[in-house]
């Protein structure tokens, strides 16, 4: 009896997980990370997607609060990376925007340029330049990366976006 009711616990427990990753309409929605791993999962109209950071990018792990950001990662001066992939299974076009914002403000921060490639692609990359100063040590999140993923072009339009991505300047070396 005990055995049967820890199974059922635990089954019930799993759909709860599922139905928090998912986002039917793919409208802005919080996503669950893998917890500082630089990886996000969700699904919208009815296709599941996965959003993770490329090799080489050094993750926030540290700093990042991750009941605002799905992930948190360090961007580099002039690197433009690429520094996420997003990819969907079965094989679907990904139609990606992004717009990054200095944490706080509403309005397009200057020092950044992004875009993606292939768009629409699957896998498709997003590249990240920052002109601005360098920080002599490494600090906290300074910047909302508002990520987009759509299976349509009308689906990344505007301020639309999937989930937040903290930035962090990467100091020298």
């Amino acid at each position: 009896m005990r055995l049967g009711f820890l199974c059922a616990s635990a089954a019930l427990a799993g759909g709860l997980l599922l139905s928090a990753c998912s986002s039917s309409t793919g409208s802005s929605s919080g996503l669950p990370s893998s917890g500082g791993q630089g990886l996000a999962m969700g699904r919208s109209h009815g296709h599941t997607y996965k959003t993770h950071l490329m090799p080489g990018v050094k993750p926030m792990t540290i700093g990042c609060d991750y009941s605002v950001y799905a992930f948190c990662f360090y961007v580099v001066p002039n690197d433009p990376g690429p520094y996420i992939e997003t990819g969907t299974s079965p094989s679907y076009e990904l139609y990606n925007n992004a717009y990054i914002q200095k944490v706080g403000q509403a309005k397009n921060n200057k020092k950044f340029s992004t875009y993606f490639y292939p768009d629409p692609g699957n896998p498709t990359y997003q590249y990240i330049t920052y002109t601005g100063n360098t920080p002599k040590k490494a600090k906290s999140v300074k910047f909302v990366d508002y990520y987009c993923i759509g299976f349509s072009p009308s689906d990344c339009t505007g301020t639309t976006y999937t989930f937040k991505l903290g930035i962090a300047i990467s100091p020298p070396s």
